[in-house]
């Protein structure tokens, strides 16, 4: 049994894989349409996504040091996408909050990923939409949990 769901979830990681594959090879065309360096936007999603709203967690989030964030932040601000206020527990920290600018900016990228995927999705016939339902359903139980979920 262990075999088993040890080869079912290394095939599952692997279509994963493949499904994600397919998700960036269409983002060349959806990100030329945004008007902010690629860096810049991983940065925005972070904020937006990770909640990382210190520039220490956003430099964390992408890898990168604290001086490169700085300079991505700026330019965030300069665009008018984010503010920095300063947090009031550690007045030597910042906060960062998406502006509406930035939150509708984030809304058109995740609405255009949404939009790709269900087009993947209407190709797909009924019976494996309601598997797939299923099988995400319980994944998203299991990452929220930390526990395992049992089977029907």
């Amino acid at each position: 049994m262990v075999d088993n769901q040890t080869e079912l979830i290394e095939e599952i990681l692997d279509l994963d894989s493949a499904v994600q594959h397919q998700l960036r090879n269409s983002w060349p065309e959806s990100w030329l349409q945004i008007n902010l360096p690629l860096g810049s936007t991983r940065a925005l999603l972070a904020i937006d996504g990770l909640n990382a709203h210190t520039p220490g967690r956003v430099a964390d989030a992408l890898g990168v040091s604290r001086t490169t964030v700085t300079g991505l932040l700026d330019r965030l601000e300069g665009e008018e996408l984010i503010t920095r206020t300063i947090d009031a527990h550690d007045r030597r920290c910042f906060v960062l909050h998406l502006t509406e600018k930035g939150q509708t900016l984030v809304g058109e990228i995740n609405g255009r990923r949404r939009e790709h995927i269900r087009l993947a999705l209407a190709k797909m016939d009924s019976e494996s939409l309601a598997a797939l339902r299923q099988g995400m359903a319980a994944l998203a139980a299991a990452m929220k949990t930390g526990e395992p979920v049992p089977s029907k």
